[in-house]
């Protein structure tokens, strides 16, 4: 009988050591987790540049036109293509980085009303 307590002993301690380990790798699973939750935000808080209620409102618009795209027939690929040409449209309008900054001349000139 002896016997089989020494081995239930081993087991119980082999037991701890498991539990001590799941502990930590749950530990170390939430921690990592959360990190990525973290770089989610920074992420999408990157791609919209806003943060905080001006990016919840961003996300509660998108997600309305979502749902009124899908009320509407659309699938969710057509959605995914409307939401690229979309984004291709604004950075074609957008001239924010453009090298002129000024009217385009058809002179050499600085100033076309010199002489």
């Amino acid at each position: 009988m002896g016997l089989y307590l020494e081995k239930i002993e081993e087991n119980e301690k082999k037991i701890k050591m498991l539990k001590a380990t799941i502990e930590t790798s749950k530990a170390k699973l939430k921690k990592l987790v959360d990190e990525n939750a973290h770089l989610s935000y920074l992420e999408i808080k990157a791609e919209y540049n806003c943060e905080g209620r001006e990016l919840l409102e961003v996300l509660a618009r998108e997600r309305e036109q979502s749902e009124k795209l899908k009320a509407n027939g659309a699938t969710d690929s057509d959605i995914a293509v409307a939401s690229e040409s979309a984004d291709d449209k604004i950075s074609d309008t957008d001239n924010s980085d453009d090298e002129v900054g000024h009217q385009m001349s058809f002179t050499d000139k600085k100033n076309p009303y010199e002489d």
